[in-house]
């Protein structure tokens, strides 16, 4: 079967930068297509070999000359002006950095930074499971958890670019504690980081250590919760419990505080979990507001491209892309 051909239109560049990976991308913003693939691994050794690296990557995608924009996703809080940071999923990324002027004197066309979880939101939103609705939002469940507000068909990002920050809204008052010095928060419930820090707390006095014996001294990942619901294993369910109704009191209260009817869910977790996992959180008893009829709840549709596609839409919208029609 031969490839699809390639967008037609001059595309855009979506870097996606994680703490793991460099991804780059060209997109065609209007139909969302997406060629050529450049990854990279994320250095360690702070911020500037970051920048360099994403030049690298940017440089080494075949056609990248033809692009119009660059928009990079990138694990921290953005300003509207491009100044993000500090980065807590990069080493040694610790203080702001205007970004998107640094990299605009690399590129000789405009560059867009974003949350990376706000840029998944734009492109699940336009391309993905919220298209045809104005108003939405978008939760990611890996690591951390993190949101994207789509209303009126525009991204929210507040003017210190902390809007869609859902997972650091508390569930417990003085419960957990959360990766950003806080107590309580849905991230120390739902995140993959948080549910590993309880899964050992708890595995260290008890006998059942079946998650334990998996992941031993490296980061729990969504496979070994997959694979302790496949075992049965009592504290796996548990942990799971607790992570879904922390998802539901949470959803519930900003459905019902924005009015939104459509809630959509991704990231390494709810990927790996599915339908299961969604319908868990459906009939909680903790489900907040109104209760799980107040909107649909639907799974995301662009998996492994969305922050690099949503950071292109970024761009794209950013300098009023013109599609040639």
């Amino acid at each position: 079967m031969s490839e699809p051909a390639g967008p037609s239109r001059p595309p855009v560049v979506g870097v996606d930068v994680g703490g793991s990976n460099i991804l780059a991308r060209l997109v065609d913003p209007v139909s969302g297509q997406a060629e050529g693939r450049v990854k990279t691994g994320t250095p360690v050794d702070g911020p500037d070999a970051v920048v360099e690296s994403i030049v690298e990557t940017v440089h080494g995608l075949e056609g990248w000359e033809t692009a119009q924009a660059v928009g990079i996703g990138l694990p921290g809080p953005v300003t509207p002006g491009g100044v993000t940071g500090p980065c807590p999923n990069i080493v040694g990324w610790d203080e702001p950095m205007a970004l998107a002027d640094r990299l605009s004197r690399r590129f000789e066309f405009p560059v867009m930074i974003g949350n990376d979880v706000n840029c998944g939101a734009l492109a699940e939103h336009r391309l993905g499971a919220g298209k045809g609705y104005s108003d939405m939002l978008a939760i990611f469940v890996g690591t951390g958890v993190g949101g994207g507000l789509i209303l009126g068909d525009r991204l929210v990002v507040g003017p210190r670019g902390g809007a869609g920050e859902i997972g650091h809204l508390t569930v417990v008052a003085g419960g957990r504690p959360c990766g950003c010095g806080g107590f309580g928060h849905l991230e120390a419930y739902a995140g993959r980081a948080g549910i590993d820090a309880e899964m050992r707390r708890r595995s260290a006095g008890d006998a059942n250590r079946f998650l334990l014996s998996l992941v031993e001294d490296s980061p729990l990942k969504s496979r070994h919760l997959a694979a302790g619901l496949k075992a049965d294993d009592p504290l796996t369910i548990t942990l799971l419990e607790e992570a879904a109704d922390a998802l539901a009191r949470v959803i519930g209260n900003a459905v019902t505080l924005l009015d939104l009817p459509l809630v959509v869910l991704g990231g390494g977790i709810v990927d790996r979990l599915g339908d299961a996992f969604l319908a868990q959180i459906l009939e909680s008893s903790d489900f907040g507001g109104f209760g799980s009829g107040s909107a649909e709840l639907v799974l995301a549709q662009r998996l492994d491209d969305a922050g690099a596609v949503g950071a292109a839409l970024l761009a794209a919208d950013s300098i009023g892309y013109d599609n040639g029609q």
